[in-house]
């Protein structure tokens, strides 16, 4: 027997900080619940900017949200079309914060055809997806986002929304990007969301949903179904630890934030062999450093004479396999690193050129997104006490923390004290590195990458589409390749 229930709690994008598809693809339809004259059929003109074709202020805003919907149902599978209600409203703003937009399962239903787990709530679009068939009729998500952003000179500094889809602003343009917003929301209305009032520690209507069967208390050992109201009220406030114990979400995770602290190991020669302290890179692989990648060091060559060992240009006579062993300076670590693994190398080392043994948080530059390959900084004294070994220098990482996992290694979720209603524990912890869309806050970092959410999407029950053509053999180490969806 089919129960339905009325959910319109939205899961909150937050304060801002300021600081053709594969075969079963879902399709995603918005249901415009504006206005004549305001939000998405707002008539004021504007010009083209980064892609976005649109000439009015409404036109812009319905050619993000149907990018945003196309890019998330390229990814999940349905045979049922998810109908999105959707509307700007004024919210909450002010110069140095602002909600930027809500959204959330329109209702919930549990014990519906095919249904993983009996007595437990679904969001509509996942327990339609999993029946088949369309179990209810109404609009599955309810989402609203800001029309302050664009309308309150107080609101931000009145730069107001940027509407391009190539997510690059002018040089000092302080717009805040609508579509990672777009994005963020509709994945808490295709799942990413519980549906327990962490207020309270109540369940809806007593019974568990699929989100609280994977919510894992570390210090209890208890998941959220399993606890009382009271052990899920201690539970919400105990920050650091609360994660998300779902397997694919858990392989998500270490294949797409990066280590944070690390021993290099330097296994021989004899006369050095030790283990120094190194940090992992802001990109390229993370968790699959956790592997103990382990192999000969070789002094990378690019052809430039003095400067050759600063790999910035195309490596030279390169031994495929080997760690490639990089100087710090001139050019971006990113490229660097792309560089080596261009020439086969299995890794690379990149020693510091200052500042004796102080060590460097390594951003990866235009083309560190490319890099798969385990990157790691080391200081500038180890640098000059290995680099006269080499090439019969063998080396191990050993991953000690990986930015926003658990020591128990399963991704961290938000829960802050006190309670944040609606972004509380529905949202990947902010400690997370790379920054992952689904945090609480927006930052630089976001636009179009939904990074590690697909694993807990196939954990609450999701098929994702073209999933067996991206992953040959699970989760790919080394990168978050298979996350990448860009835009249509």
């Amino acid at each position: 027997m089919l129960y339905s229930s009325i959910f319109r709690l939205f899961a909150v994008v937050a304060i801002l900080v300021l600081a053709a598809g594969p075969a079963g693809a879902a399709t995603i339809t918005i249901v415009n619940n504006d206005s004549a004259g305001e939000g998405f059929n707002d008539p004021s003109p504007a010009d083209p900017v980064g892609g976005n074709t649109g000439t009015t202020l409404g036109e812009q805003r319905l050619i993000l949200f149907e990018a945003a919907a196309d890019q998330w149902g390229a990814l999940v599978e349905s045979d049922v079309e998810i109908l999105v209600s959707a509307q700007f409203n004024p919210m909450t703003c002010d110069a140095g914060g602002a909600i930027l937009g809500s959204c959330g399962s329109t209702y919930i239903l549990r014990d519906f055809p095919n249904a993983p787990f009996a007595n437990t709530w679904y969001s509509a679009a996942t327990a339609n997806a999993l029946a088949g068939s369309d179990q209810d009729g109404r609009t599955d998500i309810t989402a609203q986002f800001s029309s302050t952003v664009d309308d309150d000179p107080d609101c931000l500094g009145g730069h107001g929304w940027y509407y391009g889809l190539d997510g690059q602003p002018d040089q000092g343009d302080l717009r805040q990007h609508l579509y990672p917003v777009i994005l963020h929301e509709l994945g808490h209305g295709l799942g990413f969301q519980n549906f327990a009032n962490e207020s309270t520690g109540t369940l809806n209507g007593g019974l568990p949903d699929i989100y609280t069967r994977f919510t894992l208390d570390t210090t209890t050992g208890k998941h959220w179904n399993e606890m009382t109201n009271g052990e899920r009220l201690a539970s919400a406030i105990n920050t650091d630890q609360i994660v998300w114990d779902g397997p694919f979400g858990q392989a998500a995770a270490e294949d797409w934030l990066a280590a944070e602290v690390i021993d290099f190991i330097v296994n021989s020669p004899g006369s050095i062999a030790g283990t120094y302290d190194s940090t992992g890179a802001l990109f390229g692989a993370g968790g699959a450093l956790s592997d103990d990648t382990t192999g000969d060091m070789e002094l990378v060559d690019d052809g430039s004479g003095a400067t050759a060992s600063l790999g910035c240009d195309p490596l030279v006579g390169f031994t495929p396999g080997r760690i490639a062993f990089i100087d710090r300076g001139t050019c971006e670590f990113g490229l660097k690193a792309l560089n080596a693994e261009q020439a086969g190398a299995s890794a690379a080392v990149i020693a510091n050129n200052q500042d004796g043994t102080v060590l460097v948080n390594m951003a990866g530059g235009e083309v560190g997104g490319q890099v798969t390959i385990p990157v790691i900084a080391i200081g500038q004294d180890d640098g000059n006490l290995i680099r006269p070994e080499l090439p019969g220098v063998n080396v191990t990482f050993d991953v000690l923390s990986i930015w926003g996992m658990h020591a128990a290694g399963f991704p961290k979720l938000y829960a802050p004290n006190p309670v944040e209603m609606g972004s509380s524990i529905s949202h990947w912890d902010v400690s997370a590195w790379p920054d992952a869309l689904m945090e609480p806050f927006t930052t630089e970092d976001e636009y179009n990458e939904v990074d590690m959410t697909p694993g807990l999407f196939e954990d609450i029950g999701w098929t994702l589409a073209g999933r067996d053509l991206i992953f040959e053999d699970g989760f790919e180490s080394g990168g978050s390749t298979g996350w990448d969806i860009t835009i249509p």
